[in-house]
């Protein structure tokens, strides 16, 4: 049978339920036997097995485990589960290079044994081989099929997003840009990081904890790396008195110094650098010396 989702928290798409089992996504089943060809699993809850091969398991199984498991059609569209976890699971977005090309759509390398088909038809331009691409993994059909697509926009446009501004996730940095960086959060939702909004040198692919700071119209997310207001503050002169402490007292930074000097020694920009140090010499935490700063000691 199949229930009804929402692709990027609002987007409307199919989960296929297979008995409890969930294709397209993490299952945790319970190995129920186990034969000379390999292991039958299923929900608790259910009827219906699905067979995880030997190959495809990362340890051995006992009758009784519980294991964590993907499940999906193989290539003679039955039900197969494998302990590894793909790039991105139905409902989600990752960043997948192109295997092969043919005449009815691509082949992108999806981090399981099982390549995922980008139809022609679902490829927002024509893709080349070797090339990276943002893939959302969709479901389609009472099948069902597995497939994905280049165009994200339409899985985004008109999405309804359950973030708030200043909820915290998790960014991957996918594309740079002449304006920023555009980012996969969650593995759920896409947006942009803004250059004037980095105080830290970002590495393409890598993760890091961002914010909500504006959720777009259009469903897009704009991120910062930082925390706004008090919050953003406080964390700014955590960072100044931490500093000031490894120096044995004494920063050399000061209202003169360079932007770029005060980024790469502090991860801030230089404005929140001096609404730090103002705060702190109201608190009475540092005093200012000739160019640089100093801890307070009474």
């Amino acid at each position: 049978m199949s229930g009804s989702s929402l692709f990027a928290d609002g987007h409307p798409e199919k989960i296929y339920i297979l008995a409890m089992i969930r294709v397209g996504k993490m299952n945790d089943l319970i190995c129920v036997r186990e034969t000379g060809s390999g292991y039958f699993l299923k929900d608790p809850k259910g009827e219906q097995e699905v067979f995880l091969p030997p190959a495809l398991a990362d340890h051995e199984i006992q009758k009784g485990d519980k294991v964590r498991v993907f499940v999906y059609p193989d290539k003679k569209d039955q039900w197969i589960a494998t302990m590894n976890r793909p790039l991105a699971c139905v409902n989600e977005f990752a960043w997948m290079r192109v295997k092969e090309v043919l005449d009815f759509g691509a082949f992108f390398e999806w981090g399981i044994e099982k390549d995922l088909l980008v139809p022609g038809n679902q490829q927002r331009r024509k893709v080349r081989v070797g090339e990276h691409y943002i893939v959302g993994v969709c479901l389609e059909g009472e099948g069902p099929r597995i497939y994905g697509t280049t165009k994200i926009n339409s899985l985004i446009q008109g999405s309804e997003c359950h973030l708030q501004t200043g909820d915290t996730v998790i960014i991957t940095p996918v594309i740079r840009e002449p304006v920023g960086f555009r980012c996969i959060a969650n593995q759920k939702h896409i947006g942009m990081i803004y250059h004037n909004e980095i105080f830290s040198r970002l590495q393409l692919h890598q993760s890091y904890e961002a914010y909500v700071k504006k959720i777009r119209s259009d469903g897009y997310i704009d991120f910062s790396l930082q925390k706004k207001g008090i919050d953003r503050l406080q964390l700014a002169k955590d960072t100044i008195l931490h500093e000031l402490k490894k120096g044995g007292g004494i920063l050399h930074l000061h209202d003169r110094s360079d932007s770029q000097e005060i980024m790469d020694r502090l991860e801030m920009s230089k404005k929140t650098f001096k609404s730090a140090v103002g705060m702190l010499l109201k608190d009475k935490k540092i005093i200012l010396g000739e160019d640089k700063i100093l801890i307070f000691k009474k």
